[in-house]
Protein backbone atom coordinates (compact mmCIF):
# COMPACT_ATOMS: atom_id res chain seq x y z
CA UNK A 1 0.00 0.00 0.00
CA UNK A 2 1.53 3.27 -1.11
CA UNK A 3 0.75 6.50 0.67
CA UNK A 4 -0.31 9.17 -1.81
CA UNK A 5 -1.86 12.64 -1.41
CA UNK A 6 -5.19 12.37 0.38
CA UNK A 7 -8.42 14.21 -0.25
CA UNK A 8 -9.79 16.55 2.36
CA UNK A 9 -13.48 17.31 2.65
CA UNK A 10 -13.61 21.11 2.66
CA UNK A 11 -16.73 23.20 3.27
CA UNK A 12 -17.50 26.35 1.32
CA UNK A 13 -16.50 28.70 4.12
CA UNK A 14 -13.84 28.59 6.81
CA UNK A 15 -15.12 31.20 9.27
CA UNK A 16 -15.32 30.28 12.92
CA UNK A 17 -18.81 29.31 13.99
CA UNK A 18 -20.56 27.86 17.01
CA UNK A 19 -20.62 24.10 17.43
CA UNK A 20 -24.03 22.71 16.61
CA UNK A 21 -25.42 19.42 15.33
CA UNK A 22 -22.76 17.47 13.42
CA UNK A 23 -23.16 15.01 10.59
CA UNK A 24 -20.56 12.38 9.77
CA UNK A 25 -20.99 11.30 6.14
CA UNK A 26 -20.44 7.69 5.18
CA UNK A 27 -16.78 6.80 4.57
CA UNK A 28 -15.53 10.02 6.17
CA UNK A 29 -13.23 10.64 9.11
CA UNK A 30 -13.55 13.68 11.35
CA UNK A 31 -10.39 14.85 13.12
CA UNK A 32 -10.59 17.47 15.87
CA UNK A 33 -7.72 19.60 17.18
CA UNK A 34 -8.44 21.12 20.59
CA UNK A 35 -5.98 23.52 22.28
CA UNK A 36 -5.62 23.15 26.03
CA UNK A 37 -7.71 25.54 28.12
CA UNK A 38 -5.73 27.71 30.57
CA UNK A 39 -8.80 28.27 32.76
CA UNK A 40 -9.55 24.78 34.04
CA UNK A 41 -12.26 26.14 36.31
CA UNK A 42 -14.34 27.15 33.29
CA UNK A 43 -14.23 23.58 31.98
CA UNK A 44 -15.13 22.15 35.38
CA UNK A 45 -17.99 24.60 35.80
CA UNK A 46 -19.60 23.61 32.52
CA UNK A 47 -18.68 19.95 32.22
CA UNK A 48 -17.77 18.70 35.70
CA UNK A 49 -21.22 17.20 36.18
CA UNK A 50 -20.90 15.24 32.91
CA UNK A 51 -18.31 12.83 34.29
CA UNK A 52 -19.29 9.36 35.47
CA UNK A 53 -18.31 8.18 38.95
CA UNK A 54 -15.46 6.19 37.40
CA UNK A 55 -14.21 9.22 35.46
CA UNK A 56 -14.47 11.39 38.57
CA UNK A 57 -12.35 8.90 40.50
CA UNK A 58 -9.76 8.87 37.72
CA UNK A 59 -9.70 12.67 37.72
CA UNK A 60 -9.15 12.83 41.47
CA UNK A 61 -6.36 10.25 41.27
CA UNK A 62 -4.24 12.57 39.14
CA UNK A 63 -1.91 14.52 41.36
CA UNK A 64 -0.42 16.98 38.89
CA UNK A 65 -2.63 19.96 37.99
CA UNK A 66 -1.68 19.74 34.31
CA UNK A 67 -2.67 16.07 34.17
CA UNK A 68 -5.98 16.79 35.88
CA UNK A 69 -6.68 19.64 33.48
CA UNK A 70 -6.00 17.55 30.36
CA UNK A 71 -8.03 14.59 31.64
CA UNK A 72 -11.01 16.85 32.39
CA UNK A 73 -10.75 18.54 28.99
CA UNK A 74 -10.47 15.17 27.23
CA UNK A 75 -13.61 13.76 28.82
CA UNK A 76 -15.53 17.01 28.42
CA UNK A 77 -14.69 17.41 24.73
CA UNK A 78 -15.38 13.75 23.98
CA UNK A 79 -18.83 13.92 25.56
CA UNK A 80 -19.52 17.32 23.97
CA UNK A 81 -18.69 16.07 20.46
CA UNK A 82 -20.57 12.79 20.86
CA UNK A 83 -23.67 14.80 21.74
CA UNK A 84 -23.10 17.02 18.71
CA UNK A 85 -23.15 13.90 16.51
CA UNK A 86 -26.14 12.54 18.46
CA UNK A 87 -28.01 15.59 19.85
CA UNK A 88 -30.73 13.37 21.31
CA UNK A 89 -28.24 12.25 23.98
CA UNK A 90 -27.02 14.65 26.68
CA UNK A 91 -23.24 14.72 27.34
CA UNK A 92 -23.63 13.22 30.82
CA UNK A 93 -25.71 10.31 29.52
CA UNK A 94 -23.01 8.68 27.40
CA UNK A 95 -21.74 5.38 28.79
CA UNK A 96 -18.06 5.07 27.98
CA UNK A 97 -15.78 2.09 28.44
CA UNK A 98 -13.50 -0.27 26.55
CA UNK A 99 -14.12 -2.90 23.94
CA UNK A 100 -13.05 -6.53 24.29
CA UNK A 101 -9.86 -5.53 22.43
CA UNK A 102 -9.19 -2.72 24.90
CA UNK A 103 -10.10 0.25 22.71
CA UNK A 104 -12.02 3.15 24.27
CA UNK A 105 -15.58 3.02 23.00
CA UNK A 106 -19.19 4.03 23.51
CA UNK A 107 -21.19 1.40 25.41
CA UNK A 108 -24.55 3.19 25.19
CA UNK A 109 -27.26 4.29 25.38
CA UNK A 110 -27.30 4.43 21.54
CA UNK A 111 -24.79 3.65 18.77
CA UNK A 112 -22.24 6.37 18.07
CA UNK A 113 -19.18 6.86 15.84
CA UNK A 114 -16.04 4.99 16.82
CA UNK A 115 -13.41 7.30 18.28
CA UNK A 116 -9.82 7.53 19.41
CA UNK A 117 -7.78 10.30 21.00
CA UNK A 118 -4.28 11.46 21.75
CA UNK A 119 -2.76 14.48 23.45
CA UNK A 120 0.41 16.36 24.21
CA UNK A 121 0.78 18.74 27.14
CA UNK A 122 -1.10 21.49 25.35
CA UNK A 123 -3.14 19.90 22.54
CA UNK A 124 -5.86 17.27 22.41
CA UNK A 125 -6.83 15.48 19.20
CA UNK A 126 -9.79 13.19 18.55
CA UNK A 127 -10.84 11.11 15.55
CA UNK A 128 -14.40 9.94 14.81
CA UNK A 129 -15.58 7.65 12.03
CA UNK A 130 -18.27 5.17 11.13
CA UNK A 131 -15.87 3.31 8.82
CA UNK A 132 -14.12 1.06 11.27
CA UNK A 133 -11.74 1.44 14.19
CA UNK A 134 -9.64 4.64 14.27
CA UNK A 135 -6.31 5.25 15.94
CA UNK A 136 -4.65 8.65 16.26
CA UNK A 137 -1.29 9.71 17.63
CA UNK A 138 0.41 13.09 17.93
CA UNK A 139 3.86 14.26 18.97
CA UNK A 140 5.45 17.68 19.17
CA UNK A 141 7.78 18.30 16.23
CA UNK A 142 10.48 19.68 18.54
CA UNK A 143 10.43 16.66 20.83
CA UNK A 144 13.98 15.56 21.58
CA UNK A 145 14.45 11.79 21.42
CA UNK A 146 17.24 9.29 20.87
CA UNK A 147 15.88 8.22 17.48
CA UNK A 148 18.56 5.57 16.91
CA UNK A 149 18.02 3.83 20.26
CA UNK A 150 14.22 3.87 20.05
CA UNK A 151 14.20 2.73 16.42
CA UNK A 152 16.57 -0.13 17.23
CA UNK A 153 14.24 -1.22 20.04
CA UNK A 154 10.83 -0.77 18.41
CA UNK A 155 11.22 -0.65 14.61
CA UNK A 156 11.87 -3.45 12.16
CA UNK A 157 15.48 -3.97 11.08
CA UNK A 158 14.68 -2.53 7.63
CA UNK A 159 13.07 0.59 9.14
CA UNK A 160 16.00 1.08 11.49
CA UNK A 161 18.56 0.80 8.70
CA UNK A 162 16.56 3.13 6.45
CA UNK A 163 16.48 5.69 9.26
CA UNK A 164 20.25 5.50 9.81
CA UNK A 165 20.88 5.91 6.08
CA UNK A 166 19.44 9.43 6.20
CA UNK A 167 21.48 12.53 6.98
CA UNK A 168 21.43 13.15 10.72
CA UNK A 169 19.42 16.35 10.26
CA UNK A 170 16.54 14.38 8.69
CA UNK A 171 16.43 11.47 11.09
CA UNK A 172 14.35 13.20 13.77
CA UNK A 173 11.46 14.02 11.44
CA UNK A 174 11.52 10.56 9.84
CA UNK A 175 11.50 8.94 13.27
CA UNK A 176 8.47 10.95 14.45
CA UNK A 177 6.64 10.23 11.22
CA UNK A 178 7.17 6.48 11.61
CA UNK A 179 6.57 6.45 15.36
CA UNK A 180 3.22 8.23 15.12
CA UNK A 181 2.05 6.06 12.21
CA UNK A 182 2.94 2.91 14.11
CA UNK A 183 1.27 4.14 17.31
CA UNK A 184 -1.87 5.03 15.37
CA UNK A 185 -1.96 1.54 13.84
CA UNK A 186 -1.64 -0.31 17.14
CA UNK A 187 -4.28 1.96 18.70
CA UNK A 188 -6.64 1.15 15.83
CA UNK A 189 -6.03 -2.51 16.64
CA UNK A 190 -6.75 -1.86 20.31
CA UNK A 191 -3.54 -3.51 21.45
CA UNK A 192 -1.22 -0.62 22.19
CA UNK A 193 2.44 -1.47 22.58
CA UNK A 194 1.48 -5.04 23.48
CA UNK A 195 1.49 -5.51 19.70
CA UNK A 196 5.17 -5.30 18.78
CA UNK A 197 5.76 -2.26 16.59
CA UNK A 198 8.24 -4.21 14.50
CA UNK A 199 5.63 -6.75 13.37
CA UNK A 200 4.55 -4.39 10.59
CA UNK A 201 6.58 -1.81 8.73
CA UNK A 202 6.68 1.22 6.50
CA UNK A 203 9.15 1.63 3.63
CA UNK A 204 10.22 4.86 1.93
CA UNK A 205 11.34 5.05 -1.68
CA UNK A 206 13.84 7.53 -3.14
CA UNK A 207 11.09 10.14 -3.54
CA UNK A 208 10.02 9.78 0.11
CA UNK A 209 6.76 8.06 -0.82
CA UNK A 210 5.69 5.66 1.88
CA UNK A 211 4.51 2.05 1.55
CA UNK A 212 2.70 0.22 4.36
CA UNK A 213 3.29 -3.49 4.94
CA UNK A 214 0.75 -4.85 7.47
CA UNK A 215 1.51 -7.75 9.77
CA UNK A 216 1.56 -11.00 7.74
CA UNK A 217 -1.62 -12.35 9.36
CA UNK A 218 -3.53 -9.16 8.45
CA UNK A 219 -4.28 -9.41 4.74
CA UNK A 220 -7.40 -8.84 2.62
CA UNK A 221 -10.25 -9.53 2.89
CA UNK A 222 -9.91 -9.43 6.67
CA UNK A 223 -8.37 -5.98 7.09
CA UNK A 224 -8.39 -2.78 5.08
CA UNK A 225 -6.38 0.21 6.23
CA UNK A 226 -6.53 3.93 5.59
CA UNK A 227 -3.57 5.98 6.82
CA UNK A 228 -2.69 9.67 6.97
CA UNK A 229 0.34 11.62 8.16
CA UNK A 230 0.44 15.41 8.46
CA UNK A 231 1.87 18.34 10.38
CA UNK A 232 -0.17 21.08 11.99
CA UNK A 233 0.49 23.57 14.78
CA UNK A 234 4.02 22.23 15.31
CA UNK A 235 2.64 18.72 15.71
CA UNK A 236 3.27 15.51 13.81
CA UNK A 237 -0.12 13.81 13.44
CA UNK A 238 -0.86 10.27 12.29
CA UNK A 239 -4.28 8.73 11.76
CA UNK A 240 -5.13 5.10 11.00
CA UNK A 241 -8.50 3.47 10.34
CA UNK A 242 -8.86 -0.31 10.31
CA UNK A 243 -11.88 -1.60 8.37
CA UNK A 244 -13.43 -5.02 7.84
CA UNK A 245 -14.69 -4.09 4.36
CA UNK A 246 -13.10 -1.99 1.63
CA UNK A 247 -14.25 1.60 2.33
CA UNK A 248 -13.21 2.97 -1.06
CA UNK A 249 -12.35 6.66 -1.12
CA UNK A 250 -12.05 8.08 2.37
CA UNK A 251 -11.79 11.86 2.78
CA UNK A 252 -10.99 13.41 6.13
CA UNK A 253 -11.96 16.69 7.78
CA UNK A 254 -9.64 18.49 10.18
CA UNK A 255 -11.30 21.05 12.42
CA UNK A 256 -10.26 23.09 15.41
CA UNK A 257 -12.49 23.33 18.48
CA UNK A 258 -11.85 26.17 20.87
CA UNK A 259 -13.56 25.13 24.08
CA UNK A 260 -16.43 25.17 24.60
CA UNK A 261 -18.03 25.68 21.19
CA UNK A 262 -16.07 27.68 18.60
CA UNK A 263 -15.27 25.64 15.48
CA UNK A 264 -13.29 26.35 12.33
CA UNK A 265 -11.98 24.14 9.52
CA UNK A 266 -8.21 23.67 9.23
CA UNK A 267 -6.63 23.14 5.81
CA UNK A 268 -3.78 20.66 6.17
CA UNK A 269 -2.18 18.61 3.41
CA UNK A 270 -1.87 14.97 4.36
CA UNK A 271 -0.52 11.80 2.84
CA UNK A 272 -3.00 8.98 2.30
CA UNK A 273 -2.75 5.42 1.08
CA UNK A 274 -5.04 3.71 -1.40
CA UNK A 275 -6.93 0.48 -0.87
CA UNK A 276 -4.88 -2.52 0.14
Amino acid sequence: MVLSPGRAHLPDAFQSHALSTLTLPDAHVDVWLVPAVPDTASVAQLAGSWLSDEEQARLESRRLPKGRAMFLLTRAVLRRLLSAYRPDIAPQDWQLGRSAEGRPCVLGPVPAPSFNLSHTDDTLMLAFTGLGQPGIDIEQLDRQVDADALAQRYFSAAEHQALLSLPLALQGDRFLRLWTLKEACVKANGQGLAQALRHFEFAFDDKASLTFHPAPHESPPHQYWRLWSMTQDRLRIALAVRCQVDPGDCPYRLRRLQWPDQVCTVVSKAEYHGAN
